[in-house]
């Protein structure tokens, strides 16, 4: 699932700030940044999606992505649900709720891609284009592939991409 939603949140041009894998990481990775839009399954090693929610009542915006029966088991104010399975169009649907809410209710709404990283990307782009003679479909699917990957954002390997051709 986390791979699936990373490449489903480079789609709609969303940053990954943090891959958290406890309740208690995610709780300390808010706090930190100040608010944040969490994207979760329903249960972490340690704790619950609403129980998470609720300590993150005022700071985050949290959408739990799971089965229909274990999403009737949590509730609150700043949490969406989306079933699974679900499509591309209903995940897009969801987050643009969960954005939203984040907008109209917390201190800092998630920031899309920068200029300066679009413009990274955009140059790597046409460097595997060029070198390479990829599509620019293909150039951008060998992107998020690298980023997700090595666990890195996509500005770092579209950087590690232009350094390799031009070094």
């Amino acid at each position: 699932m986390r791979r699936k939603t990373l490449r489903l949140l480079a789609l709609e041009g969303l940053e990954t700030a943090a891959v958290c894998t406890t309740g208690a990481e995610v709780i300390r990775t808010v706090r930190q940044m100040g608010s944040a839009a969490v994207i979760c399954g329903f249960r972490f090693q340690d704790m619950t999606a609403d129980a998470m929610a609720a300590d993150l009542r005022g700071l985050a915006a949290v959408m739990v992505v799971a089965k229909a029966s274990y999403l009737d088991l949590c509730g609150g104010e700043n949490l969406f649900k989306l079933p699974v399975p679900a499509s591309r169009a209903e995940f897009a649907a969801t987050l643009g709720l969960l954005l939203d809410f984040e907008k109209a209710h917390l201190r800092h709404p998630v920031s899309r891609r920068r200029e300066e990283d679009q413009n990274l990307i955009r140059r790597a782009k046409e460097l595997l284009m060029d070198v390479n003679r990829m599509t620019e479909e293909e150039a951008h699917r060998f992107l998020q592939k690298r980023s997700m990957e090595r666990g890195v954002r996509m500005a770092e390997s579209a950087q590690w991409v232009i350094d390799s051709y031009t070094l």
